[in-house]
């Protein structure tokens, strides 16, 4: 504890120079790290680590940083905003509560700082500051975007969408869906093979989605979508899943691959990567210790999002309104897009992780 204490503050307050800068970019951080009952929140940390990192790789080319910290947790917001280095900053990570995003918001509002909101997925402060930028949006707008790119990718086919009501309250995918798919055909949970079949078509790509992404249903209808496409193999079935069906493991892993599924997720950690792999190495290296590996893993996103937002500064400085920045991510990848005429930008980036049959990973994006 007393080694992330100290790194911590040796992080907050390094001046990260390089020869030849062309512009030193201010950087802050408003997170709760540490309450004052001593408790650590490791998410937060791990998304700091993960600015320190790409800060780190963005310093060679010839970019200098300043990084200011704020613990969140123990300081009120109007206190910190209070520092007169705040009015100077180019881009802010956080807070990671909504009214406090608001308050910081409508602060530097007429700095033009950045604000980059990466832990709250709706906030008021979009609605008219430009340059706010909701990384991680909402379930219901991910939802909207997952129905978009089925359509883009399926829209050479003809496919037959079969809805299979779990019972169990409806994600919003599922009125997404309907609105991009056209016909659609509708199953109820507990259904027999004979019921199954009769709502596929031999001449179509079929098309199953679940209502909802609980485990305890995906596990039981893809047993039975399974079976049917064993002892049926000229049927083409697929099958459509939610991001969290990447948590669920080996209870389900199996079965996304048998059935060609296409779990669409706004981030892929792909931990085979050799990248992924030397990040991991390199973390390890730095902190003594290992990120938290709970999805998507924290580390990784602070480093995709610093990487993407720092790099947009050091090219287009305070100009920039959510033009594109080529970046290879580790795990989260950006398309923003504005909110409306006055609003902030959202991130709209979504993709299937499609799981082939031959058991390999396939990503499919937009084009």
């Amino acid at each position: 504890m007393k080694k992330l204490l100290i790194l911590l503050f040796l992080l907050a307050n390094v001046t990260v120079s390089v020869f030849c800068a062309q512009k030193i970019i201010r950087v802050g951080v408003m997170l709760p790290f540490k309450d004052n009952e001593a408790h650590v929140s490791l998410r937060a940390v791990d998304f700091y680590r993960g600015i320190a990192m790409a800060i780190d790789s963005l310093k060679k080319d010839g970019t200098s940083f300043r990084i200011y910290t704020y613990n969140t947790a123990n300081t009120s917001v109007n206190t910190i905003l209070s520092d007169t280095i705040i009015p100077h900053l180019d881009v802010i990570f956080g807070p990671d509560d909504r009214m406090a995003l608001k308050v910081v918001s409508d602060f530097v509002a007429s700095y033009g700082t950045k604000i980059v909101d990466a832990f709250v997925p709706t906030s008021d402060a979009v609605i008219n500051n430009p340059n706010f930028y909701i990384v991680y949006p909402s379930e219901a707008i991910i939802a909207e975007d997952a129905a978009n790119l089925f359509k883009a990718h399926f829209s050479a086919v003809k496919t037959n969408v079969v809805m299979i009501d779990t019972r169990k309250v409806a994600h919003p995918f599922v009125a997404e869906m309907k609105k991009v798919a056209g016909k659609v055909r509708f199953l109820q949970s507990g259904f027999t093979q004979n019921q199954l079949g009769s709502r596929l078509s031999k001449n179509k790509v079929n098309i199953l989605v679940l209502s909802s992404s609980d485990k305890e249903s995906a596990v039981e209808i893809m047993e039975q979508i399974a079976l049917y496409k064993h002892n049926n193999p000229r049927y083409d079935i697929r099958v459509i899943g939610y991001p969290e069906w990447e948590d669920y493991g080996l209870s389900l892993a199996d079965k996304m691959f048998q059935l060609e599924t296409y779990v669409y997720s706004p981030f892929y950690n792909n931990m085979s990567s050799l990248r992924n792999k030397h990040f991991t190495t390199m973390y390890n290296r730095l902190f003594c210790t290992q990120m938290e590996s709970t999805r998507p893993v924290m580390a990784l996103f602070g480093f995709d999002c610093a990487y993407f937002m720092l790099k947009a500064l050091a090219r287009y400085g305070r100009d920039y309104a959510g033009q594109d920045v080529y970046t290879v991510p580790l795990q989260n990848a950006f398309q923003f897009r504005p909110l409306g005429n006055s609003g902030g930008m959202v991130n709209h980036f979504v993709q299937f992780v499609h799981y082939k049959t031959d058991r390999q990973v396939e990503l499919i994006k937009l084009k």
